[in-house]
């Protein structure tokens, strides 16, 4: 394993190296009358990251132009992250606070599951970018059923102090080999009721359930069946 790389964690993206920097890549999307300015945290093997700031950069410039707010900000978002993309190296010490930022542990070994099904709630309540209240009880009670060493804060810590997590299937994949399978099937399940709670299960969710459920290699329709 290279020095450069962080515990035995893999990239999210190719799967065939570890994890060795991590990059925030602004971006600006414009809608006619309004936009939406976010950002995408990724964390992965150098050249994974690299292309994803410089894939951000290129979507940036196809749809970042149509409004007047966005066409005036995008040219230096453009700019900013083609020159990011391009002088991205290999950063140990960032992968670390990134890690911590996560609630996850540097040795994989070291995963505990109630931290790793938080992390993994609090990715998909910011996944949407708007974080609401209603959803953060739910996922409180639930739990606090599921977990026997549940606590409130840890989820409070992730929501407000990491604005910026990886995407809800990049963590599962980052989680996947740190889990056994009763892990990773528990967490699920708690995704899910966090899901299932209002009684309907939206498009948008059942899309990010099923990207968690391949990032853990599970089989989402087994637990589908079982209500």
């Amino acid at each position: 394993m290279s020095n450069t790389s962080t515990g035995s964690y893999p990239c999210p993206y190719c799967n065939k190296r570890k994890l060795e920097t991590t990059a925030t890549a602004p971006y600006v999307r414009g809608f006619l009358l309004a936009y939406q300015i976010g950002k995408k945290s990724y964390i992965g093997c150098t050249s994974c990251v690299k292309k994803k700031v410089l894939g951000e950069a290129g979507l940036s410039a196809l749809l970042g132009w149509f409004s007047i707010t966005a066409l005036i900000i995008n040219p230096f978002l453009i700019i900013y992250n083609l020159i990011q993309g391009l002088t991205i190296s290999a950063n140990p010490v960032k992968v670390k606070m990134k890690l911590r930022e996560m609630g996850i542990p540097e040795n994989p070994s070291a995963v505990n599951i109630t931290d790793a099904g938080c992390a993994l709630a609090a990715s998909m309540i910011l996944a949407d970018g708007d974080v609401d209240d209603q959803e953060i009880r739910i996922a409180e009670e639930i739990g606090e059923k599921i977990f026997g060493d549940f606590e409130e804060a840890n989820l409070h810590l992730l929501l407000s102090g990491s604005k910026n997590l990886p995407a809800p299937m990049d963590m599962a994949i980052i989680l996947r080999d740190a889990l056994d399978q009763d892990g990773k099937a528990l967490i699920f399940k708690y995704l899910l009721a966090i899901a299932q709670a209002d009684g309907n299960v939206s498009a948008e969710e059942k899309t990010l359930l099923q990207q968690v459920a391949t990032g853990m290699q599970l089989d989402m329709a087994q637990f589908n069946s079982q209500g």
